[in-house]
């Protein structure tokens, strides 16, 4: 009995999924926090959510796990979607924009490492992408 709960606390769990919905509402705020212009491609164009979520998930190197996790994440899109009237994805931009702010002010530190993450998976995509493409 001991060796399988030994064995069970070992397995970690290797992947996040998200729903379509919550997949699609990340896409939309990862896009409001790093707004596409004429030399960088939307965010959301480049598919970077298994990126994005890779931070999520415990290891030596993730050290912001406490602060933004799987559960904090699906709890904070709940709360978005609530705020914004039943989807945020269907809220316009500057509701979207107003709610993310509120966001920032309530947990300043779930927001930093939400923002820290973003920026992290897309320009180190971009970089990848890059480098790839010159060789």
């Amino acid at each position: 009995m001991g060796d399988i709960l030994r064995h069970k606390s070992m397995v970690r769990k290797q992947t996040i999924e998200l729903s379509h919905e919550e997949s699609a509402q990340l896409n939309a705020i990862i896009d409001l926090l790093i707004p596409s212009d004429d030399i960088f491609p939307a965010p959301s164009s480049l598919h970077l959510i298994e990126v994005f979520l890779s931070h999520l998930l415990p290891s030596a190197e993730n050290k912001t796990t406490l602060v933004l996790n799987e559960q904090r994440l699906r709890l904070v899109l709940h709360d978005l979607n609530i705020a914004a009237g039943g989807c945020f994805c269907n809220a316009n931009v500057d509701k979207q924009q107003v709610l993310l702010r509120q966001l920032e002010q309530q947990d300043p530190a779930f927001f930093q490492a939400l923002w820290t993450f973003a920026n992290h998976s897309y320009y180190t995509f971009l970089a990848k992408r890059q480098s790839v493409s010159q060789t």
